[in-house]
């Protein structure tokens, strides 16, 4: 976890305060060193094995030599398709390699400094000498880990203005990129990113890519969707709307001034305080996402049971189908949100749903300890029963 105050490798050297303050939206950050010994989680035979999976997000990216420019081949991938792929000019990327590899998930504890609501995922990308996507720009925040072999990054160093792209293409690519900075990653090297800045990444040799990405909702996204829930949350949702006293039309086009205040009415009438807003936004923003399911285990936990494998050293680690975040409640309770679900949380069982929150992977008996108050040993259980924490094992 990078700390927030004392200057940490991850970010160059500034703190976690300091860098929010001076780029994180703001400007890019190239850090050298970043992961020092950086030890790939997965290797480029394994992330192809990954691609055939149903279910995994992928897609093979080829500028040249494909039925057309740019051609894009969506997964899953076929094994035999792979033998076929020429020595340089494509890629492989796959989306959300955290929910399958528990090693590729543990990615994104550094970046802890940041909200577990803001947190889209690892996307994994293996390239070919020559490979790349083209010019393009992300509407999210992106930190670029280099993994083995060499990337070569063009991007702009300020917000791009001409975002013009190329017609007919399946990917979004830029007509015109000038690049104003240039710089070759290596193993450990680390871009930052952030939203609304080109960039062109090209590989220099066959090399992997980690792309640590957080997204934030559009504002459009967040207003239907407060109202849909305000609205379902009304208690008068599936009542009709009854007219006001009415005078006879002058002409039916005209929508009476009565009508008009009724409606004003019904649309204020909607729970609008701050606590209804942020118990709505804290359910939004860790909404499962598409294609996203928590799965809980065939058999219910027996708490006991449970409670002595994590003494003997078992460890649980979070479900990345999910994410995790809590808002303060009385008497030193929270409200925990896991997967949209919000779950009440006593006081006793404070501190173990604050760990919880804080990390992915968890030691069993740092776990046992926060487990000592009946609310805490139930939370841990309804945790398991429902799929939210797993154990650290590979789930393709």
């Amino acid at each position: 976890m990078a700390p927030r105050s004392k200057p940490s490798p991850l970010l160059g050297g500034m703190s976690a305060a300091r860098f929010l303050r001076d780029h994180w939206q703001k400007k890019p950050l190239l850090v050298r060193g970043a992961f020092p010994e950086f030890r790939d989680p997965l290797d480029p035979d394994d992330l192809a094995g990954l691609s055939c999976e149903d279910g995994v997000e992928s897609r093979i990216v080829r500028e040249k030599g494909g039925a057309r420019p740019w051609e894009v081949t969506w997964g899953p991938q076929r094994e035999a398709d792979f033998a076929k792929l020429p020595k340089r000019g494509w890629t492989l990327l796959v989306q959300e390699v955290n929910r399958w590899v528990p090693e590729a998930a543990l990615l994104l504890e550094p970046f802890a400094f940041l909200p577990n609501v803001r947190v889209d995922d690892v996307m994994v990308s293996f390239a070919a000498p020559g490979g790349s996507v083209g010019p393009h720009i992300d509407s999210y925040d992106v930190f670029l880990i280099q993994g083995r072999g060499e990337r070569n990054w063009r991007y702009h160093t300020r917000p791009t203005r001409d975002r013009r792209i190329e017609p007919d293409l399946e990917l979004r690519i830029l007509q015109e990129f000038a690049a104003d900075a240039d710089e070759v990653l290596r193993p450990g090297d680390m871009l930052y990113l952030p939203p609304g800045f080109a960039h062109h990444g090209v590989a220099v040799t066959s090399c992997l890519t980690y792309s640590v990405g957080f997204r934030s909702p559009c504002a459009g996204e967040v207003w239907s969707s407060f109202a849909e829930a305000a609205a379902r949350a009304h208690p008068g949702a599936g009542a009709l709307l009854e007219d006001p006293p009415l005078a006879p039309a002058s002409n039916p086009g005209a929508i009476p001034e009565a009508l008009r205040e009724r409606v004003r009415a019904l649309v204020r009438s909607l729970d609008t305080s701050d606590e209804a807003i942020d118990r709505w936004f804290a359910s939004f923003a860790t909404r499962l996402k598409p294609g996203h399911e928590l799965e809980p285990p065939r058999r219910a936990p027996d708490p006991k049971a449970l409670l002595r494998r994590l003494e003997r050293g078992d460890a649980l680690v979070r479900s990345e189908e999910a994410r995790w975040a809590f808002l303060p409640a009385k008497k030193r309770g929270l409200l925990l949100y896991v997967g949209g679900t919000e779950i009440p949380v006593a006081g006793e069982a404070r501190d173990l749903a604050l760990a919880l929150c804080a990390k992915r992977r968890h030691d069993g008996r740092e776990l046992v300890a926060l487990t000592k108050r009946r609310a805490a040993r139930e939370l841990l259980a309804r945790l398991v029963a429902m799929g939210a924490l797993t154990s650290p094992t590979r789930t393709p």
